[in-house]
């Protein structure tokens, strides 16, 4: 059985057609996305005379994305993980309602994918935990926070809460907390278990662009004590990769959203090996 984790999407529908690729031409079981999600990349289209600018916290890859007509420009910046706003402030009731459409637009582009998927929500996800349950029932997506869910003789468990960060974002929890919700998780958890956090261990694959670690504690701890086959996470773009903790396999599986980076690795449970999966997208089909 083979199974492909991604994660850090941030509402980028090209990343899912490309993760959609990988899953068919490698005949994988199912897919697993460990949070972040739908966009973040909020903006506004400006018209200037030499044609249009976008105003936004995140800059743009690829110029040819806001060229063309008004209508043109939306589409596509709506398919790369942008998310059009009227005025220059958005209240989170208007954040979460438009992330909510936008998680149900990435369900639907999923359907095709006939196999098991399991998400997790992440930081940047400011859907509230009800609304996110409903939309990944509606579309027969499985929920993996607190959660524990059976593929074979496998389990897949979840824990979607990170360490506070400098953006006061959702789900962030300090360390005495998260170490008190993973008690539950801690009695699910075995070498025969896929653990997926958005946050990585403390120090493992979670070093930030200035060095400093970003990473769990408590989640560490857990993954040291229990010792799952794989422990599958993201939250952190800059510290792609793998490592071992102990006999656990530790992969961080962020995507490069704003570059167009597909990111992840296959994992091969009968052989309890890892495959990394890195995919810069040259083209793309605007759907």
């Amino acid at each position: 059985m083979k199974i492909f984790v991604t994660s850090d999407i941030h509402g980028n529908k090209a990343l899912i057609h490309r993760a959609l690729k990988v899953v068919r031409e490698d005949h994988l079981d199912a897919l697993i996305i460990a949070g972040d999600i739908v966009a973040k990349g909020f903006y506004q289209l400006l018209k200037k005379s030499s044609g249009y600018e976008i105003r936004s916290a995140f800059s743009v890859n690829g110029r040819e994305l806001i060229k063309g007509t008004k209508p043109d420009i939306r589409k596509k910046l709506d398919f790369t993980g942008f998310i059009e706003q009227d005025g220059t402030y958005l209240s989170l009731p208007e954040i979460q309602s438009k992330q909510k459409k936008n998680l149900k637009e990435i369900c639907k582009l999923l359907q095709p994918a006939d196999i098991p998927v399991f998400m997790l929500i992440g930081n940047d996800d400011h859907i509230p935990d009800s609304d996110w349950d409903k939309i990944l029932k509606e579309h027969g997506i499985f929920n993996l926070n607190l959660t524990t869910h059976n593929l074979g003789q496998w389990k897949i468990t979840g824990f979607q809460y990170v360490p506070p960060t400098p953006w006061n974002t959702n789900n962030e929890l300090p360390e005495e907390e998260l170490f008190k919700m993973l008690r539950p998780i801690e009695k699910r958890v075995d070498n025969n278990t896929i653990l997926v956090t958005h946050c990585p261990p403390r120090n493992i694959l979670d070093r930030l662009y200035n060095g400093l670690p970003a990473g769990s504690e408590s989640i560490r701890k857990l993954v040291e004590k229990k010792q799952p086959a794989f422990h599958i996470f993201g939250h952190i773009h800059e510290s792609f990769g793998r490592e071992k903790l102990g006999n656990t396999f530790c992969c961080n599986v962020a995507c490069l959203w704003i570059k167009h980076i597909l990111r992840g690795y296959i994992l091969d449970l009968d052989n309890r090996s890892v495959k990394e999966i890195e995919q810069p997208l040259t083209s793309m089909r605007f759907g």
